[in-house]
């Protein structure tokens, strides 16, 4: 049977205490909140709790893993479980899909269990309009009811939906409880487990992906590849033009990795010996950690995170990031920002 208990969830034990008492001392609310970035163990710690409200003998606050009501939840078919997931074919949830899915479900009665619990995913894609309607029932949920929103940040949502939750933050792990989970993970070799470790940033999620998807793997290297070919050679702007453009679609991802490999460059300019994030790229790191100043690498990295607010911003794709492309010329090409030797 796969694990939904809180055995699951590696790292934030306050959390999981606190939701285990409440389950424990029978003294839930109506609707919790859980932030936090993507990865970060969101949607495991809610699945856990969900498992233990639903669970028809609830052990210490875990859910027995034994019950019909645990079996149904492990399998994904639990009929007092609901979920709210953003449509594959959009990109936020409309009113009418939280009316449908939620508000509409929330007046009926549970059919097995003593609760009816609602797991709302990516809640910052609601429209307002949706964030409205949900409010409704949150100001006066039936008794039976329990709504776990998920969302990547608080400051995402309307301050009316934040006020009428139990707020659960999810902060990054420390870095030696990541580096243990992930050595601790069969069938990878040695080096892409520390990468993954350190990569993860205190995010399980993301080192997981590092670690188990191929595709993302392939695309941190090619982004390393790319950033560091077009910072030797800056004339080579249409390469990463190109390469942008294929992975346009992926841009988040792209950032992300090319601002961890600024931060290398830039520790490494500062002390040889400090620990990388990029920890399988140690000489391509060095090499590029002379072409800049130490000031000018921080003005890419503000660059680079501009470029990511132009584009959530909707800014053109082209225009945005050929002017950051550009950005990143000036620093290089102009003579008083290289290293002297």
């Amino acid at each position: 049977m796969k694990k939904f208990d809180f055995t699951a969830v590696t790292g934030h034990d306050a959390i999981c205490a606190k939701l285990r008492h409440s389950v424990k001392a029978q003294q839930m609310v109506n609707a919790y909140l859980f932030a936090g970035p993507d990865g970060i163990g969101k949607k495991t710690v809610a699945n856990a709790f969900a498992s233990a409200l639903l669970c028809e003998n609830p052990r210490e606050g875990n859910p027995c893993m034994q019950c019909g009501s645990c079996r149904l939840f492990s399998a994904d078919s639990h009929p007092d479980l609901i979920r709210l997931q953003t449509p594959g074919d959009r990109k936020t949830i409309g009113v009418e899909l939280v009316r449908e899915q939620v508000i509409k479900e929330a007046y009926v009665r549970p059919f097995s269990a003593k609760r009816k619990v609602f797991i709302i995913e990516n809640g910052e894609l609601m429209t307002d309009e949706a964030q409205n309607a949900l409010l409704k029932v949150l100001e006066e949920p039936p008794a039976y009811t329990i709504f776990l929103v998920l969302a990547t940040a608080k400051g995402q949502l309307l301050e009316t939906i934040c006020s009428r939750c139990v707020k659960m933050e999810l902060l990054p792990l420390p870095t030696a409880q990541c580096d243990a989970f992930f050595q601790e993970q069969p069938h990878h070799d040695t080096e892409r487990k520390k990468l993954a470790g350190s990569l993860a940033q205190g995010n399980i999620g993301r080192g997981l992906r590092i670690l188990k998807d191929d595709n993302y793997y392939s695309l941190y290297k090619e982004t390393i590849e790319n950033v560091s070919m077009f910072f030797k050679h800056p004339n080579a702007i249409t390469n990463i033009q190109m390469f942008f453009a294929e992975k346009r679609d992926y841009i988040d991802y792209v950032i992300d990795f090319m601002l961890f490999f600024l931060r290398d460059s830039l520790r490494f300019a500062m002390n040889e010996h400090a620990p990388l994030i990029c920890t399988d790229s140690h000489s391509i790191i060095a090499d590029c950690s002379h072409i800049l100043t130490s000031k000018h690498s921080i003005a890419i990295m503000e660059a680079a995170i501009h470029f990511r607010d132009r584009l959530q911003k909707n800014a053109g794709f082209t225009i945005a990031g050929l002017e950051f492309l550009t950005r990143i010329q000036e620093e290089i090409y102009d003579e008083s920002n290289r290293r002297s030797f």
